[in-house]
């Protein structure tokens, strides 16, 4: 929370598992680490990108989203003493993949694996280039989220934090923060605002990068000006 100056849930435990392989790593003298950054943006990896199925409207929303990406890879592998190196992002190969990958080039149903030593099943499934061009024993497992490979998925569920927020305090401290412009979701939301503004002062003191607007105003769960 301090180091990303953020309180939302899934960037968090997302983060927390690649700060864990980091905090290894370097334990193990490593300085510096390979990373997939921009892959799954690039080639359409992410499922909700399956879903758009006109190949000029995946492609704009590709393109977009490639344009805007943000990673704190960097700052959480800084931390440790490891220098990232991400050949994603490179800019001869995001100029590559924009220029010369398709929809069609990125998704499609091939034989995938459930889990590890399964057996395989014509599912949909995306990142095909990459897929095709690395013969290993992952090539053609299930793409899952860093929270549910990991396992960290458990920390997004309310019974988790039952001995820190009960529901009496859940429901009510949701409910000023509400009044406030935040909408809290779950215990695990509730929890990681509280070392926010703990660390950060009221509404992130101005200290947190971005601008609060007013109620009603920017991000509709948070109201902060987030472009």
């Amino acid at each position: 929370v301090t180091l990303l100056k953020i309180y939302n849930g899934l960037l968090l435990r997302n983060s927390l598992v690649i700060d864990a392989v980091f905090k290894k790593a370097a334990e193990l003298g490593f300085k510096d680490a390979i990373v997939g950054d921009g892959a799954d943006e690039l080639f359409g990896g992410y499922s909700f990108m399956w879903r758009v199925t006109d190949p000029v409207l995946w492609r704009e929303k590709r393109d977009g989203m490639c344009a805007e990406w943000t990673f704190s890879t960097g700052e959480l592998a800084a931390q440790h003493g490891i220098v990232p190196h991400s050949p994603y992002t490179e800019p001869s190969t995001v100029e590559w993949a924009i220029r010369h990958t398709e929809r069609e080039d990125c998704i499609g149903t091939r034989p995938i694996r459930l889990s590890y030593g399964a057996e395989f099943n014509d599912l949909e499934t995306g990142k095909i280039v990459l897929r095709e061009a690395y013969q290993t024993v992952s090539s053609w497992r299930r793409k899952d989220p860093i929270e549910v490979g990991s396992g960290v998925t458990v920390i997004g569920h309310d019974p988790y934090w039952n001995d820190r927020v009960s529901d009496e305090e859940f429901a009510r401290e949701s409910e000023a923060l509400r009044e406030r412009g935040y909408v809290i979701d779950r215990k695990e939301q509730l929890v990681n605002f509280r070392v926010w503004e703990s660390v950060f002062g009221k509404d992130g003191g101005g200290k947190v990068g971005m601008t609060r607007l007013g109620l009603g105003e920017g991000c509709v769960g948070c109201c902060f000006d987030i472009g």
